[in-house]
C-alpha cells in the first residue's frame, strides 16, 4: 500500500475517457488512494485547489483545457509549485513528454499502462514529494530561526584590521573576546582568509554587496558551514555578517541525494551519471579523445528475486554495487562541494554502468570489462544464501557510436543485449550491425501487440492417439500468427521476442482462453471430444495468478476442468518446489490434468518427480527423432517409459514422424503418439472435419512392413 496510515492520500484523476478512468480509480484506491475523478482539464485545476491532493494524474489530451495547460495552471498557484503532477502520454509520444516536461510535469506515464509497475512508481514519487515538502519545510523554518537571531558583526578597515566585532549567539568561528585589534588571517584558515579578503575588494571596487559561504572544521571534526555578507559602510570601512548555515547546507545536500543518487546502493543514479558523462564528452571534444560507456545487466537477477524476494535482491544489489564501485577506477575528487561523483552508477533495476577515458585502445576497454566480470563472479554471500551473478556487458566508444550520452547509452544497451543473446555473460562492442537487429526486434515487439490489439493470433490443433487403439484422445493447442500480408510468423522467431518482452503472458492468457472455449464447443456437438493441452510459460506461471487464470477461463468458456491438460517443463517444477507443488495440487484437484513437456532435456530427478501431482509426461521430440539412429536415444526413451509405468503416468511421445519410430513406442509400451506421421497442426474446423465429425474415431496406424 502506498498510504499505510489512517488518512488516506487525495489524488486527482483527470482522464475523459469514463472507461479508462474507472480502470484507472481502481488501481489507484488498491494502491491505498483516494480519488477524485475529474474529465477535463479546467475540471482538474478546480479540484486541485479545493482538495489540495498528494498528487494529480493528467491525460496529455483532457478537452477544454488540455492536460499540457492544465499543468500550467497548477504550477502557477501558491501550492502547486511543488505539488508532484504525472502527466498520462501515449507509448513513443516523444513530443507530448517534452511538452509535459514544458508545462512543469514531474513525470509521465506511458500508456498502455504496466501495471505491475504502477504502484511502485506512485509510491516512489508520492515518497520523494513528501520528502522534499518535509525538506523545504526544514530550510524555511531554519531560515527564520537564523534570522530571528542576531548575527556575528565584523567591521574591518582597508588594511583587513578588525575594527570592531559583535559575536553573535550562534556557535560563531570568531574568537568572542579578540585581544586588541586584529586581522582576519589571524583566526581563519589562509585559503579562507584569502577569500574574505578578495570579497572585501570587490565590495571596495564595485560598492555592492557581496556574499561567500565557508566551511570549518573543529577539533572533533565535525564540519560547520557559514555566510559572510559583505557591505560597504558610509566610512569606507567593510562590516561583515556572518551566519552559520550548517542546517540549510545538509538539507540542500539531503535534497541533492535524492536527485543524482540510488537510494538502495547509494551509488550516482542515472541523471548524475548523464552529466558525467556529458562533462567527459566535452572535454573530448576539446582534447580530441575517446570516452566508453559500459553498461552492465546481471543475468537471470529477476529469478532472485522472484524466487528468494526483494528483500534479499536488494542486498544482493547493494553487495554487487559495492563489488563494482571497487573494481572500476574513479577519478580522482576535486573537492568541489556540488561535483557529481564519478564512478559506477545504477541506472535502474539490475542494470548499472561506468564511463572510461583517456584509454589508448579497445584493448584497454576490454580488459577492464573482463575485470569487472572476473569480480562479479565471485559469489556472493547474503542472508546464508550464496549467488553466482554473471554480467552481460556492452560497451559503446565516443566518437565512432555516438556523439552524445543519449547515443552512447543506446548502443551499449544494445551491445549488452546481443551479449544476452550470445548466451550471457560476456562482453560485446557495438556495431552498426546491432541496431539493425535492435530495431527488427523492437518492430516485431510492436507488430505482437498490434496483433494481440486486433485478435490476429489462432489456435492449430495436432491430434494426440493412444498408440495401441489408434483412438484420439487428446489435442494440443499450438499458437498460429498470420501478419496483415497473410504470410504466418514461425513460433520460433515470435515466441522469443515475447519473452523478451513479457507479451508472453497476455498472449498466454489468450491462448487459454481461446482453448477453454473451443473444448466446450467440441464438447457440445461430441461425445469423443478430445482434451485440448495447453502450453504454460514460466512467465505465465510465476509472473499471474496462475489458478485464477485458469479457472476463470474454464467458467467464461463453460468448459469442464477435465476437459483441460496444462502442459509445464522441468525448469518452471523445479524453481519453487514447494510452491509449485502447492500450486498443481489445487489445480489437478478441480479435474485438471497435468503433464511435463519436454520430459528428459531438463532435471530428469525421480526423487522430485515422485514428489509432483502429475499425471503424464511427453518424451521430448530430440529424442524421438533420433530413434533410428541413436541408440542412447533409443535407449533414454525405454528408461522413461519404465519409470513412468513404475510411477502410474501417461506417457506420450512427441515429434513421431515415421513407422519405425511408432513400432518402436509401441513395443516399448508408450500410451499415446502426435507428429506428423498422423498429423500436423490443424485449424479447428479443418481438426472438426477430419476427426471429429466422423462416426469412426479410431484411426489405424499401421506398422512397417
Amino acid at each position: 500500500m502506498i498510504n499505510s496510515g489512517d488518512e488516506r492520500d487525495v489524488v486527482v484523476l483527470a482522464i475523459a475517457d469514463q472507461a479508462a478512468r474507472s480502470v484507472m480509480r481502481v488501481e489507484l484506491e488498491k494502491a491505498g488512494l483516494t480519488v477524485i475523478e475529474v474529465d477535463d482539464g479546467r475540471g482538474a485545476c478546480k479540484a486541485f485547489r479545493e482538495h489540495n491532493p498528494a498528487l494529480v494524474l493528467l491525460a496529455h489530451d483532457l478537452p477544454v483545457q488540455d492536460g499540457f495547460a492544465a499543468c500550467v495552471g497548477i504550477r502557477r498557484s501558491p501550492r502547486g509549485v511543488a505539488a508532484p503532477v504525472l502527466m498520462l502520454v501515449p507509448d513513443g509520444d516523444v513530443d507530448s513528454v517534452r511538452r509535459a516536461y514544458r508545462a512543469g510535469a514531474t513525470d509521465y506515464i506511458v500508456s498502455p499502462i504496466d501495471w505491475l509497475v504502477f504502484a511502485h512508481r506512485l509510491r516512489y514519487v508520492l515518497r520523494a514529494s513528501k520528502d522534499y515538502q518535509r525538506l523545504r519545510h526544514i530550510e524555511i523554518k531554519n531560515d527564520v530561526l537564523l534570522n530571528a537571531l542576531p548575527d556575528c558583526v565584523v567591521v574591518l578597515d582597508r588594511d583587513d584590521m578588525v575594527t570592531d566585532f559583535v559575536p553573535g549567539q550562534f556557535k560563531s568561528p570568531l574568537p568572542a573576546q579578540p585581544d586588541g585589534p586584529f586581522r582576519i588571517g589571524d583566526w581563519l584558515p589562509a585559503s579562507i582568509a584569502q577569500a574574505w579578503t578578495n570579497a572585501q575588494r570587490t565590495v571596495c571596487r564595485s560598492g555592492k554587496p557581496v556574499s561567500m559561504e565557508f566551511a570549518l572544521d573543529d577539533l572533533d571534526g565535525r564540519r560547520s558551514y557559514y555566510e559572510a555578507r559583505f557591505t560597504q559602510s558610509i566610512d569606507d570601512s567593510i562590516v561583515a555578517t556572518v551566519s552559520e548555515i550548517t542546517d540549510r547546507k545538509r538539507a540542500d545536500q539531503r535534497i541533492r541525494r535524492l536527485a543524482f543518487y540510488d537510494n538502495l546502493t547509494g551509488l550516482p543514479n542515472r541523471q548524475a551519471f548523464r552529466h558525467q558523462v556529458d562533462g567527459l564528452l566535452r572535454d573530448a571534444r576539446e582534447t580530441d579523445s575517446r570516452v566508453a560507456v559500459v553498461c552492465i545487466d546481471l543475468d537471470n537477477f529477476k529469478r532472485i528475486n522472484d524466487t528468494l524476494g526483494h528483500t534479499i535482491g536488494d542486498g544482493v544489489l547493494r553487495s554487487v554495487a559495492e563489488r563494482l564501485s571497487k573494481s572500476v577506477r574513479r577519478r580522482s575528487d576535486c573537492g568541489r562541494e556540488d561535483e557529481i561523483p564519478t564512478g559506477v552508477a545504477r541506472l535502474g533495476g539490475d542494470e548499472f554502468a561506468f564511463a572510461i577515458h583517456d584509454f589508448d585502445d579497445d584493448g584497454v576497454l576490454r580488459s577492464i570489462a573482463e575485470r569487472v566480470g572476473d569480480q562479479l563472479r565471485k559469489p556472493v554471500t547474503h542472508a546464508g544464501h550464496e549467488f553466482v551473478v554473471t554480467p552481460s556487458i556492452g560497451i559503446s566508444v565516443f566518437p565512432e557510436d555516438g556523439e552524445s550520452v543519449e547515443e552512447l547509452l543506446k548502443n551499449a544497451d544494445v551491445a549488452m543485449y546481443q551479449a544476452k543473446d550470445a548466451g550471457r555473460d560476456r562482453v560485446r562492442f557495438y556495431s552498426g550491425t546491432m541496431s539493425i537487429r535492435s530495431m527488427h526486434g523492437l518492430a516485431l515487439e510492436r507488430d505482437l501487440r498490434k496483433a494481440l490489439d486486433r485478435d490476429a493470433f489462432e489456435l492449430h490443433y495436432q491430434p494426440k492417439l493412444e498408440l495401441e487403439s489408434g483412438k484420439l484422445v487428446g489435442a494440443e493447442a499450438l499458437i498460429r500468427w498470420q501478419d496483415e500480408e497473410g504470410s504466418f510468423i514461425p513460433p520460433g522467431t515470435f515466441i522469443p521476442a515475447a519473452e523478451e518482452s513479457g507479451l508472453i503472458i497476455p498472449i498466454g492468457d489468450w491462448i487459454l482462453r481461446e482453448a477453454c472455449r473451443q473444448a466446450n464447443r467440441w464438447h457440445q456437438k461430441y461425445s469423443a471430444a478430445p482434451r485440448i493441452a495447453v502450453n504454460i510459460s514460466s512467465q505465465q506461471f510465476y509472473q499471474s495468478d496462475l489458478q485464477q487464470t485458469v479457472m476463470k477461463a474454464l467458467f467464461e468458456a463453460g468448459a469442464r476442468p477435465s476437459l483441460l491438460q496444462l502442459e509445464l517443463t522441468e525448469s518452471i517444477l523445479m524453481r519453487d518446489v514447494d510452491k509449485t507443488i502447492a500450486m498443481l495440487e489445487y489445480l489437478k484437484n478441480t479435474g485438471i490434468t497435468l503433464a511435463i513437456d519436454d520430459f528428459g532435456t531438463g532435471y530428469s530427478s525421480l526423487s522430485y518427480l515422485k514428489r509432483f501431482p502429475i499425471d503424464a509426461l511427453k518424451i521430448d521430440r530430440s529424442f524421438v527423432m533420433d530413434l533410428e539412429a541413436s541408440n542412447d536415444s533409443a535407449t533414454i526413451c525405454s528408461a522413461i517409459i519404465a519409470m513412468a509405468r513404475e510411477l502410474g503416468l501417461t506417457v506420450i511421445a512427441e515429434g513421431v514422424e515415421t513407422i519405425p519410430q511408432a513400432d518402436f513406442l509401441r513395443a516399448q509400451e508408450c500410451d499415446q503418439i502426435q507428429g506428423y506421421l498422423f498429423s500436423k497442426p490443424l485449424p479447428a474446423t479443418e481438426f472438426e472435419q477430419r476427426f471429429l465429425a466422423g462416426s469412426d474415431t479410431r484411426f489405424a496406424l499401421g506398422t512397417a512392413g
